[in-house]
């Protein structure tokens, strides 16, 4: 005679949680979701960021490349064409301007974060007054990369 002995089943201890473990029908704890929201926001910023900076970097740089210097720079109504590198440090491109009351200012950053500076007049009437002559971004060690006013004052 043979004797069939039952496997597994309902009670069988290899198919039972021990007492005390909670599976939550497999629903992710809240450090579980603030993790994986965290990674999808790193890889949103990551491929979002740069995507968006191109395209903005090409409207108002004329370059898709925003983490390079920019081909040209648009300020105060006008357009600013690259010029070249040029040595030199703010107190030295101050005294270039004659304008009364001209001052070295910072304006803005470019899509990279490199700082934009001019020196620049205050406008007086007529309206139609130009800001600045030049405008300049630092490429480090007192090299400063120039930006014309395109088509003169």
């Amino acid at each position: 005679m043979i004797t069939v002995s039952k496997v597994g089943g309902i009670d069988d201890p290899v198919w039972t949680l021990p007492p005390g473990d909670d599976l939550r029908e497999g629903r992710p704890n809240w450090r579980t979701r603030v993790a994986a929201v965290s990674l999808l926001g790193v890889i949103a910023l990551g491929v979002v960021y740069p995507a968006l900076a191109a395209v903005a970097s090409r409207k108002d740089y004329g370059t898709f490349a925003f983490w390079k210097v920019p081909n040209r720079i648009d300020f105060c109504g006008r357009r600013y064409d690259v010029g070249g590198p040029e040595k030199g440090n703010p107190a030295l491109f101050e005294a270039q301007d004659r304008a009364k009351g001209a001052h070295w200012t910072f304006l803005s950053w470019t899509f990279s974060g490199r700082s934009i500076y001019a020196v620049v007049a205050p406008l007086s009437p007529p309206r139609n007054t130009v800001c600045t002559m030049a405008l300049y971004i630092p490429l480090g060690g007192g090299n400063w990369e120039t930006y014309g006013l395109s088509g003169g004052p």
